[in-house]
């Protein structure tokens, strides 16, 4: 991240991160202890500092003999069955948004079987993690995935210190995708691609 834009950034980190009543403030602790927060942090998918702030607020309920409601981990959605990531690859083949063209459509699948495969194996695919498998630009990939973020088919969950000290966002596929990328054609293009009508296979 380059420094310009960094203000921004951390301008749309406190907008989605303050909430009414509340206020930013820093603390200071043991590094041991901190890389203790950020491990908690990465279970429960939330940022650090809110993190912090739950600890401090249970700790002085604690001292005033209340107690609080623990942050529950934000549960990591499962890959999709073969069968379901069948649906969603036969769907984007047949699926016509407007500014789509073939070779985007290819693009997209090609995507979502890497993601998939990703998922699969246990790892946590970022934006930044699949353009390094294949030397391919940020961009290039950061385009895709909004495309398909934006028609239900991904979702990205804030992990921090994800690398080293970094936050990042992992991608997922929605566990209600093919409903989801279903409705976003009706809207876009104005029909369903549920059913499908696949082919039979051509026999002799």
């Amino acid at each position: 991240m380059t420094k310009s834009k960094y203000p921004e950034y951390l301008e749309k980190w406190r907008a989605e991160s303050l909430e009414p009543g509340y206020m930013e403030t820093k603390l200071f602790m043991p590094r041991e202890d901190h890389e203790k927060v950020v491990v908690m942090a990465q279970m429960l998918g939330a940022r650090i500092p809110v993190v912090l702030g739950h600890l401090v607020l249970a700790g002085m309920a604690a001292m005033a003999g209340k107690s609080t409601k623990p942050m529950e981990p934000i549960a990591t959605p499962e890959p999709p069955q073969p069968t379901e990531l069948a649906v969603l690859i036969e769907m984007i083949d047949k699926s016509r948004f407007q500014k789509d063209t073939g070779a985007a459509r290819y693009r997209q699948i090609a995507f979502l079987n890497r993601l998939s495969d990703a998922i699969s194996h246990g790892r946590r695919p970022t934006i930044q993690s699949l353009a390094s498998s294949v030397d391919s630009h940020y961009s290039q990939l950061e385009i895709l995935s909004k495309a398909l973020e934006k028609r239900g088919i991904i979702v990205r969950q804030h992990v921090p210190g994800l690398a080293k000290s970094r936050s990042g966002k992992v991608l997922y596929i929605r566990e209600d995708a093919v409903e989801a990328f279903n409705q976003a054609h009706i809207d876009e293009v104005g029909y369903p691609l549920l059913p499908l009508d696949i082919d039979e296979p051509d026999t002799i």
